[in-house]
């Protein structure tokens, strides 16, 4: 195999199964389009529902508390990887593993797109942290909550995007474009930039960095939150009220049931697309269904959440029906508006017609 541009093409190994890989650009047209329908139904419901949520979020002066905004910094993250990202799975399924774009421009493609998916994933990540943290703090302190300080959420907002950015400059260096026989690709050299086995040690630091320990803390908020909910108000209880569950209480535990069903389904649907990547790393071959249902398993999260968010949350579900429907009435105005000039102006070239043949009926 001819790596243009890096005398030892050993040393790429990990990148090897990608640029020999048959996956995609084989397929028959009928394949194509049963992968390839799917992901436009996830990038439309992805891209409308992520818009929406921080709509939501900043239109509605009640909405404005700390885990609304680690929840729109998940939408950012998610409308990110909708928008830079899902194109470039689109183009994998229409044509392989190759690299359209060449040139600066494409090698400058090939460096941001992936950087910025990978990065916005990292904020994802780290907001859903920061949320089980929010939620654990609202119910073992509920009269002294992040949502009385969102100073505080600000601030970690921009720490979770440094931080992210920070963490992936090794793709932003890596990613390169190279000629593979003849076809050009975009893939991430990490042993030719940095050491020989640096991509191992990045993705299984990756994998226990960004999934594996985020994981366990998240386990370890939820796990005491959903305890004190349960033991707060048991008989017996010498700190629980006498009377029934505080509205606090409850607004808390809805909240906490929501996120906590969010952020399950997030760790499900992106733990795939990390075991794959380690397994790459150790140029162990991947399935074509296997590599498809990992990237299509984990963008569809990011179109399921804003749905979690309107089936569970009574708040959310209100703001989306008022803009929907406030873009349909404007949308029907603007319409009607139309119609209405319109007619207007068929009616005046009807009456000039009129008033033109009676000037020249009384003429004659």
């Amino acid at each position: 195999m001819d790596v243009k541009g890096y005398p030892d093409n050993e040393s790429f190994s990990p990148a090897r199964h990608l640029f020999e890989s048959t996956c995609f650009d084989m397929d028959s047209t009928a394949v194509k389009i049963s992968r390839l329908v799917p992901y436009v139904f996830v990038i439309t419901f992805s891209a409308v529902g992520n818009i929406l949520v921080p709509l939501v979020v900043f239109r509605a002066q009640s909405m404005r508390k700390a885990v609304n905004f680690f929840i729109v910094n998940m939408a950012i993250s998610d409308l990110l990887i909708t928008l830079v990202y899902m194109p470039r799975v689109v183009s994998i399924l229409l044509a392989g593993y190759r690299w359209l774009a060449k040139g600066l421009a494409g090698l400058v493609f090939c460096k941001l797109v992936y950087f910025v998916h990978e990065t916005a994933l990292s904020v994802s990540i780290f907001s859903a942290v920061c949320i089980s943290g929010e939620r654990f703090l609202a119910v073992i302190r509920p009269l002294r909550t992040w949502n009385r300080d969102n100073k505080l959420a600000r601030i970690l907002i921009t720490v979770t995007w440094i931080g992210s950015l920070s963490m992936r400059i090794p793709i932003l260096m890596a990613n390169e474009i190279q000629e593979i026989n003849g076809k050009t690709y975009c893939a991430l050299f990490l042993d030719g930039v940095f050491w020989p086995g640096s991509t191992a040690v990045y993705h299984k630091l990756n994998l226990i960095g960004m999934y594996a320990t985020p994981l366990g803390v998240m386990v370890i908020l939820y796990s005491a939150t959903l305890f004190t909910l349960k033991n707060r108000n048991r008989p017996g209880n010498p700190v629980a009220p006498k009377t029934t569950m505080q509205p606090s209480d409850i607004r808390n535990r809805k909240v906490s049931r929501m996120v906590l069903l969010v952020l399950t389904a997030f760790l499900l649907c992106w733990m795939l697309y990390f075991v794959v990547a380690v397994m790459e790393s150790y140029d162990i071959d991947i399935l074509c269904d296997v590599r498809y249902f990992r990237l299509f398993l984990a963008h569809f999260n990011c179109a399921l959440t804003p749905v979690f968010y309107a089936l569970f949350s009574e708040n959310y579900r209100r703001e989306f029906k008022s803009i929907l429907f406030a873009c349909y009435g404007e949308s029907r105005v603007r319409s009607m508006t139309s119609q209405q000039a319109l007619d207007g102006r068929h009616m005046f070239h009807e009456s000039r017609t009129s008033h033109t043949k009676l000037f020249f009926h009384r003429k004659t």
